[in-house]
């Protein structure tokens, strides 16, 4: 597999050689997902014994297979739960109806360059394209026939994208795949359930489109993904790829198909809050796959529940594995002033152009974990000094060191050049907007003074005595470990192995509750 992955570079590399230069357009991201999920309403739990036999027992590697999950009880319930809301520093607010936020992550402001490893102005940033939750483009099928008369036959279309036709055959040097549905569409390409000929096989195979920007992201992706393919993917919980061939000019991947991303999750279950005891597993993996790409010098760069995938819901619920590396890139080759990670998401250091590392994946994670907690995006900004707004407000403003040193602090703050030390204040909404013309949204559903209120909501009004003392407990050590994960320094930020051997993870603080 290793060698198939070496072979298509260079496929790669010679195919994007003969085509013109193209404006690229938005990057959008593929989800490798099919129907199915799990259903939190449907009953279940999983104990708390069962949690710290499976963190103790396991360590850091567990792969929470059928022998750490109870699966007569697959679906877990998340239980009733109440807003607990104070006044004074938290004010709920009905986003739906007053915003008509849509959720969009792309960012309309920002002319940077993409990918760490200096891809030629493709926007690493994204917009959900999967079939549950958007609108795609979707393939012929029996939902989609081609119209009657002359067959259509596959190629290119204009702006480089495969024209795909049912039941298509896909040929690499050693499988055939046969196309059966249409799955998403981004602007790096499309995504498609195939059949592997010959066998029981369901993959998932994304294809990008043809033109140079996309066939160099794809070389990245390539290179990365051959390095990975070097590891144990169920071990250290990111999607197994398969092979990389070209097809008709057009690199394709082949991977897992894995069943639902954890905003669809979120979706089905009308984005209700996660229990902590269903956000730690999740956390625990992909804290393990993060700390396998540090060790690797990788940055994923695109973190987000999209990029996280259910595995089996049923058979393996809260089994997760992380997606998508067309963003990631090596550390050592990380540009200043990149523009990355979908703006939910998106670290202090990338908003105000900082140098960067690895650590911005943290930053995502906490951003991830916080939002499964809430039901809704901590920081659902819809600009970037909305983003970096929304994080001061509730974190305060990034320290002077970064602010000193950053090359876009002036786009979102001013400096008080009278005072006998530099001093950094936020702009106003409207000082932004007269001198930008984007008008500040507010889309956050909580807003909240400091971190440590966080835990003031969603308490659940089902647990009494003993299990009310350990939610008490879990909260303080979650909240604890969020702060350190969104540290707004990334050299004082937690690391993967630290935040491995936190006792939110470890269940340390909950044995005595067991």
């Amino acid at each position: 597999m290793h060698d198939m992955f070496i072979q298509s570079q260079q496929l790669v590399t010679s195919s994007s050689s003969n085509n013109g230069a193209v404006q690229p357009k938005k990057r959008k991201t593929e989800h490798y997902s099919s129907n199915g999920g799990v259903n939190p309403n449907s009953g279940g739990e999983l104990s708390l014994v069962e949690q710290v036999f499976s963190v103790t027992a396991h360590g850091h590697n567990q792969n929470f297979t059928s022998t750490t999950f109870d699966l007569n009880h697959a679906s877990p319930s998340l239980g009733n739960q109440q807003p607990f809301v104070r006044a004074s520093t938290i004010k709920l607010l009905d986003t739906y109806q007053r915003c008509g936020q849509k959720r969009k992550t792309w960012s309309p402001e920002g002319n940077g360059n993409s990918c760490g490893e200096a891809v030629p102005n493709t926007d690493c940033t994204t917009t959900t394209t999967t079939t549950a939750h958007s609108k795609v483009t979707a393939a012929p099928g029996a939902n989609n026939p081609q119209p009657q008369g002359k067959k259509k036959c596959s190629g290119s279309g204009a702006d480089g994208d495969y024209q795909l036709v049912q039941h298509e055959v896909l040929y690499s040097m050693a499988n055939q795949y046969e196309v059966l549905e249409f799955l998403g569409r981004g602007t790096f390409g499309q995504v498609v359930k195939c059949w592997k000929k010959g066998t029981n096989e369901i993959v998932a195979i994304k294809i990008l489109k043809n033109h140079p920007s996309y066939a160099r992201q794809g070389q990245i992706e390539v290179s990365i993904l051959s390095r990975l393919s070097q590891e144990n993917a169920d071990e250290f919980n990111f999607v197994r790829a398969y092979e990389c061939f070209q097809h008709k000019n057009h690199t394709c991947l082949v991977f897992e198909m894995l069943e639902q991303n954890l905003y669809d999750f979120l979706k089905q279950n009308k984005f209700s809050p996660l229990p902590l005891k269903y956000i730690r597993p999740i956390l625990q993996q992909v804290l393990t796959a993060l700390l396998k790409l540090k060790q690797l010098g990788l940055i994923h760069a695109d973190l987000k529940p999209e990029n996280i995938m259910l595995v089996d819901p049923v058979r393996q619920p809260y089994r997760v594995k992380v997606i998508d590396f067309g963003s990631a890139s090596h550390v050592s080759k990380a540009v200043c002033n990149t523009y990355l990670q979908s703006r939910y998401y998106r670290a202090p250091e990338i908003i105000l152009g900082l140098p960067f590392c690895e650590a911005i994946d943290m930053w995502s994670l906490g951003c991830v974990v916080a939002e499964l907690f809430l039901g809704w995006p901590l920081y659902p900004g819809s600009s970037e000094y909305d983003q970096i707004r929304y994080i001061s407000q509730t974190q305060g403003l990034p320290t002077e060191h970064m602010l000193n040193n950053a090359s876009k602090t002036t786009k979102f703050f001013y400096r008080d050049m009278e005072s006998t030390y530099p001093f950094w204040r936020l702009k106003t909404p409207e000082e932004h907007e007269a001198e930008t013309g984007i008008k500040s949204k507010e889309a956050r559903k909580y807003i909240f003074n400091c971190l440590d209120d966080i835990g003031q909501v969603n308490v659940p009004t089902d647990l009494e005595g003993g299990q009310l003392l350990a939610e008490k407990v879990d909260r303080k050590e979650f909240i604890d470990l969020l702060k350190r994960m969104l540290t707004m320094d990334q050299e004082r930020r937690t690391t993967p192995g630290e935040a491995l051997n936190h006792p939110f993870v470890r269940l340390a603080h909950l044995v005595d509750y067991a």
